[in-house]
């Protein structure tokens, strides 16, 4: 019973990464969705290298690794380096095709008129980026943080939708409508506290710094029109490959980092709940991708995977500790692998976390995405 009850909700199982290209209808399938009714006219994605599909590739060049400008990265796209930093496609791609959209182009990689003309959605997220300033800068990165890409939604792509819809009326429609996928603050908590922030602040001031700056912009958001959020917190990042492979400790993660992660995703739930209170007719979901990862750490043969502690890529070096080299062939097991490079998941790792966001409410708060999608 237990066994049928996993694999008809997607939880504990091992379901194989769909074809590049798959349609909608059939995704859903895959996804054991059906023909259920899901109508939304637009994505709009902000974040890091988790759900970057191309901006850091045109802002730093195809020969930087945080843009993924170069093989092995996109080996399963068509043998394409597209800018995702993995192997294939990221959850925001699959989340895309469930909704029925194309996959939302990365702004930095629009023309004028592409940008005057597509009402589907746009991705403004940027690898190394976060929620404060300081993001990028310790890397020497001319990256696009949080509030970056707000203003790029409202000074760009909101002057270029009043000229798309007849009426105010209807942009404000389509708006509320609309998707907002947020995802950031993992390199606030990982090298930019590290290297930077550490020196000035304690964690617990640090943390509630970084949820008053998302809260803010979250809240600028709702002001330009947004209704519908969907927030995912900060996955385990002592986890990685290159965490565990260059910082001593005991164990199988370096807790110290997962316990700073922690207090940062203990604090975004409340605040979500807080806004969708006070923000009228707007609707906040929270993501856990914390526990999507731990799940698989703690489990992972019942996901179909095999390794969850090594980049399946190789750096200069001949190791698989650092960034991935270029035009290097990666490992052939990918679809079994939890990270494809260091730091990064493969797309098999991408897919899991975007499939249990859209259908298993034992990560999602109040509601899952699919159910987020349809209100």
């Amino acid at each position: 019973m237990l066994l049928i009850y996993l694999l008809e909700f997607g939880y504990g199982d091992g379901i194989e990464v769909p074809p590049l290209n798959i349609n909608q209808q059939d995704l859903l399938k895959h996804l054991s969705l059906g023909d259920i009714k899901i109508d939304f006219p637009a994505l709009y994605v902000f974040g890091d290298s988790f759900v970057d599909n191309g901006n850091n590739k045109v802002i730093l060049g195809n020969d930087d690794a945080i843009g993924g400008g170069y093989l092995p990265f996109g080996i399963d796209f068509d043998g394409k380096s597209t800018g995702r930093v993995t192997n294939g496609r990221i959850g925001v791609d699959f989340i895309a095709t469930v909704g029925g959209l194309p996959y939302p182009p990365p702004i930095m990689g629009m023309s004028k008129i592409d940008r005057k003309t597509v009402s589907t959605g746009v991705n403004y997220a940027s690898g190394s980026s976060g929620l404060l300033p300081q993001n990028g800068h310790v890397l020497h990165k001319n990256v696009i943080n949080f509030f970056q890409q707000v203003d790029l939604f409202e000074n760009s792509t909101m002057k270029d939708l009043k000229g798309t819809f007849d009426s105010p009326k209807r942009l404000k429609k389509y708006l509320s409508k609309s998707l907002f996928f947020i995802h950031h603050a993992s390199n606030d908590l990982g090298v930019t506290f590290e290297v930077e922030m550490k020196k000035k602040y304690s964690i617990d001031t640090y943390v509630k710094l970084l949820i008053k700056e998302l809260s803010k912009q979250l809240q600028r958001l709702y002001t330009l029109g947004a209704r519908k959020f969907f927030v995912s917190n900060v996955s385990p990042l002592g986890c990685s490959p290159y965490i565990i492979n260059t910082i001593i400790h005991s164990g199988p993660c370096v807790e110290e980092i997962n316990k700073r992660v922690s207090l940062y995703n203990d604090l975004l739930p409340g605040l979500l709940e807080k806004l969708q209170s006070s923000l009228s007719g707007s609707k906040f979901v929270h993501g856990d991708i914390y526990k999507v990862f731990q799940d698989v750490f703690e489990s992972p043969e019942s996901y179909g995977f095999k390794d969850v502690n090594s980049s399946c890529c190789i750096d200069k070096n001949g190791t698989r500790i650092q960034v991935c080299a270029p035009n290097i062939d990666p490992c052939e097991d990918r679809k079994t692998r939890v990270f494809f490079d260091p730091f990064h998941p493969s797309e098999a790792m991408h897919f899991l976390w975007a499939r249990r966001f859209l259908k298993d409410s034992s990560i999602c708060s109040p509601i899952n995405l699919i159910q987020l999608m349809q209100a």
